[in-house]
């Protein structure tokens, strides 16, 4: 399907909330439209049936002043102002008419007395009539392209505003002053920074009477979303108000430790296993696009990164799990957790790609690097569970972080007291967090090239095992100590490197001589 909002579409929308004189959503709006633009459908072919207009068929003959209504063109009307005879030896004789067109004035050229031609016998429509002529039967059908339309052009008109998915022109907003915003700061300051809803906020503010109570919510509404102190974090189609000097700094910033090393690379070398090893991940920094409709329950094995600061990634399969907005950046939402039912304060950071507010629950379950963590959908909306795997208090030996006295990080294998479930192939133990922290900070090791750390690395794990064989997805575990690298960086300097040699099942051997070599 065709369809764009036209300015005469866009007028409409201009009359139909000047009309309703409160703030509309996209749905509503899109709603509106589609009727409106079926009347004027309705009535054009009315007016071309009362004026005996004849529609433009290709085997058809026309004559000089006659009009013609083309439907493939959105029913404009044109007049022939010449006829002339067809030029195509390979063509029996035809004649070419050429139109007029009223309301652009614009000339083009059509085939006439042309028998073979795919307009004389147009397909059937994919709906039936009574769904075409219906409001009901064109969003039930395309609703999200009509809806996706408008929103991309009123987004390029400056003077209509959107907030949680309602818009409304500026210039009819209520007025809001700094006492207001003021009043606005001290409530949200004393809830603790909220969140808050704005109905909550107005019952502090007094604003003028006779306003409508949805444009005074979406004029206050607005007024925060221009002021630097406040921050909307409500999921789509709820507004929630945050302080935003009260929000944790790791959801303001991404913590060092989740910013990535970016490098290009060439996708298309990597093998169909590692490709699938690498959805396995859930890795936020793989291109790979959402699941259209959320799963219900996923398992990852947490990487470095996320256990240090206390998140989550919001990969392919996570992503469509927690809360999302229309343009807020971050969103406050609950978790839950699934062994006590207790709850507490979750963030979905959009455009970093994580979610934080897991710290304390890493530590009160013990939950190592490479734990395994279900995380499910909370029975009610907005509300995320999270899991734990086997609770029992194990002592295993794993793979361990060591830091030698120049601060360099390697790694050994220790007995270590773990909490919960683990993927041995993602396990890190770390004796001291804090002197690791240190030795990242301090060390070199955070701005070696690439190809020398995947090097070191690489040796430092092959020592680990009997065959000196390492799998792709340990190394990508213990790169992720030092440097945020993505799972196709790390596995693309193992196919294409030569002193890496593949031995099967995703493990590869270095090779010192080729290594020597490079």
């Amino acid at each position: 399907m065709e369809f764009d909002v036209s300015d005469e579409g866009l007028d409409f929308i201009y009359n139909l909330l000047l009309e309703r004189e409160v703030p509309l959503t996209t749905e509503e709006m899109s709603a509106a439209l589609v009727e409106f633009c079926l009347e004027r459908l309705e009535k054009e072919a009315q007016e071309a049936v009362d004026l005996d207009y004849m529609i433009y068929l290709p085997l058809a003959g026309y004559e000089v002043g006659q009009k013609i209504l083309f439907p493939a063109l959105g029913n404009a009307v044109g007049s022939v102002v010449g006829v002339r005879d067809g030029d195509n030896p390979e063509i029996s004789s035809f004649d070419v008419i050429k139109v007029e067109f009223e309301e652009t004035g614009q000339q083009k050229e059509f085939a006439a007395r042309l028998v073979d031609h795919v307009l004389n016998n147009p397909p059937e429509p994919e709906l039936d009539e009574e769904e075409l002529n219906s409001v009901e039967g064109v969003i039930s059908r395309y609703g999200r392209l009509i809806e996706d339309r408008l929103i991309k052009r009123l987004e390029r008109a400056e003077d209509i505003v959107r907030i949680a998915g309602s818009w409304f022109p500026k210039a009819l907003l209520a007025d809001i002053h700094e006492g207001h915003l003021n009043l606005a700061e001290a409530v949200l300051d004393v809830a603790g920074g909220g969140p808050l809803p704005t109905s909550n906020l107005l019952e502090h503010i007094e604003l003028p009477s006779g306003i409508d109570p949805l444009l005074m919510a979406f004029s206050l509404d607005y007024a925060l979303q221009e002021d630097d102190r406040f921050d909307e974090v409500g999921p789509a189609g709820q507004v929630l108000w945050y302080l935003k000097r009260l929000e944790p700094p790791e959801v303001l910033l991404p913590p060092p430790r989740l910013e990535p090393v970016t490098t290009p690379v060439d996708r298309t070398v990597l093998t169909e296993d590692l490709i699938a090893l690498e959805r396995s991940l859930d890795d936020e920094l793989s291109p790979l696009e959402p699941l259209e409709g959320a799963l219900e329950d996923v398992t990852i094995s947490l990487l470095y990164p996320h256990w240090r600061v206390g998140a989550l990634p919001l990969s392919y399969r996570l992503k469509p799990m927690f809360p999302t907005a229309y343009e807020a950046p971050r969103i406050r939402f609950i978790l839950v957790d699934g062994h006590s039912g207790d709850e507490f304060p979750g963030w979905v950071v959009r455009q970093a790609g994580y979610v934080m507010g897991l710290e304390d629950w890493y530590k009160r379950y013990d939950v190592p690097t490479g734990g395994l963590v279900r995380i499910r959908r909370g029975k009610e909306e907005g509300k995320v569970i999270v899991e734990t795997k086997d609770r029992s208090r194990r002592n295993d030996w794993i793979r361990t972080v060591t830091i030698s006295e120049e601060g360099v990080v390697g790694f050994t294998m220790l007995k270590q007291s773990i909490g919960t479930a683990y993927d041995d192939r993602m396990v890190v133990g770390v004796i001291d967090p804090v002197a690791l922290d240190e030795a990242w900070l301090r060390g070199k090791q955070r701005q070696m090239p690439i190809d020398r750390l995947v090097a070191q690395i690489f040796r430092e794990l092959a020592k680990l095992t009997p065959q000196s064989a390492v799998h792709a997805q340990s190394l990508y575990s213990g790169l992720n100590v030092i440097q945020r690298l993505p799972p196709a960086t790390v596995f693309a300097e193992l196919v294409t490197q030569p002193y890496y040699v593949h031995v099967g099942d995703l493990y590869w051997r270095f090779e010192s001589s080729a290594w020597s070599q490079a």
